[in-house]
């Protein structure tokens, strides 16, 4: 009986790690229909928008385009998908932000991901 456990139980935590690296990072639980009201065109900073929803998925063109990567559940709303490259499994927005040379978001825009 030792033995059987000793060579299915690397088996075992094998599948389930890669069971938790085919799945993005997401936790529903902190979903919020008003998870993107703060930010404005013209007078959001790239400081709040880190300060509120953390490191973004991609940035671009030396931090001037910040990309976050989104889940939505229809009762709780939206919620951040994990930063790591798991593809665009999961994702069900793409929030794209401009920033201006001040730091200042002059557009943005949610892309649905089909």
């Amino acid at each position: 009986m030792k033995t059987m456990t000793a060579l299915f139980a690397p088996i075992l935590l094998a599948g389930v790690l890669a069971a938790g690296c085919a799945t993005p990072n997401a936790n529903p639980l902190h979903a919020d229909k008003q998870m993107l009201q703060f930010i404005e065109d013209g007078k959001t900073t790239k400081e709040t928008v880190l300060l509120k929803l953390g490191q973004p998925s991609m940035v671009l063109e030396g931090e001037k385009f910040l990309t976050y990567r989104l889940g939505y559940d229809e009762k709780h709303g939206y919620y951040l998908l994990d930063k790591a490259p798991v593809g665009w499994m999961g994702v069900k927005y793409n929030l794209v932000l401009v920033f201006d040379g001040l730091g200042v978001v002059q557009r943005r825009s949610l892309v649905e991901i089909h």
